[in-house]
């Protein structure tokens, strides 16, 4: 009997072993951050029941090799922190949405470890400050969100590493100091900035006149001081510009109308004075100006 048992362990333990050498480190990474959740009843589908992979769990996409390649959880009802989620078991990983849920605690510096991340979207969370300094470059990001949390300190540098930057807000936080003016050249791709509702201070830096492709520039509501940047004028690809609610002084420059491309122009509570110049009538949209 004895000599029966010996036998049966001996064939059962290589098959356990096998089983846990081969399992998806994808989904035991994503079923430990579920766990850590106080609240994932939205991700009821996170299950290792059947035959199915993570690849068919909610907000989860991968590519044809079984890789995951995007997470996407906006509006899930997730609360809890982002300690518990294994960065590394997805180096394919190109995006990471989990806006608007209730997510608590520090970023983990360990995010920046995601090597081919395009896309990534922290906003309206509860999500405080990373650990900037450990943080290592990331130069594939295109967008970045991080909207409505509670980061504060200086503007943070690791994102004078996302050289192929394209889209960036960083409002209603806690930020303040002055804008670097590295920003400008380090994301010289940049479409979208969005940095209103902080704390950002000191004059709005010229250097932003060399981002060529800028569309969308939004400053509003900061402690922003100095005359009306004309140097912004020179960028002709401006669609929307919001510098409302700073301490903006002086006049509004004549070259305002050189900016044929604007569709919105908010300038209110501010000290600005002198007459409106003329060409800014080339704002022709009803409630483009205010």
């Amino acid at each position: 009997m004895l000599q029966h048992m010996t036998l049966l362990y001996a064939s059962v333990f290589p098959l356990v072993f096998m089983a846990c050498a081969t399992s998806n480190p994808q989904e035991e990474a994503l079923l430990q951050w579920k766990a850590s959740l106080a609240d994932a009843n939205s991700l009821s589908s996170w299950s290792p029941t059947g035959s199915s992979t993570c690849c068919s769990w909610l907000g989860v996409t991968c590519d044809a090799a079984g890789h995951v390649v995007e997470l996407s959880l906006p509006s899930a009802g997730l609360r809890g922190q982002l300690d518990s989620f294994d960065f590394a078991a997805f180096p394919n990983l190109t995006k990471l949405n989990l806006n608007n849920n209730s997510l608590v605690g520090d970023i983990p510096f360990r995010f920046s470890k995601l090597p081919n991340i395009v896309w990534l979207d922290l906003g309206s969370n509860y999500l405080t400050n990373p650990n900037y300094s450990r943080m290592s470059p990331m130069p594939t990001l295109e967008h970045i969100s991080m909207w409505g949390n509670k980061l504060g300190g200086m503007f943070p540098e690791f994102i004078l590493s996302c050289t192929n930057l394209i889209f960036l807000d960083l409002s209603k936080n806690a930020f303040h100091g002055p804008i670097p003016d590295a920003l400008a050249k380090m994301t010289p791709n940049l479409v979208y900035l969005n940095l209103s509702w902080n704390g950002f201070s000191g004059t709005i830096p010229r250097s932003l006149a060399q981002l060529p492709n800028l569309q969308d520039l939004r400053l509003g509501s900061n402690i922003f001081r100095g005359g009306f940047p004309e140097m912004l004028t020179t960028i002709s690809t401006l669609q929307f510009l919001s510098l409302s609610n700073n301490t903006l002084s002086g006049s509004i420059p004549m070259g305002i109308g050189n900016l044929t491309s604007l569709q919105y122009l908010s300038l209110s509570n501010n000290t600005l004075s002198g007459s409106i110049p003329t060409g800014i009538g080339n704002l022709t949209s009803p409630g483009a100006v205010k």
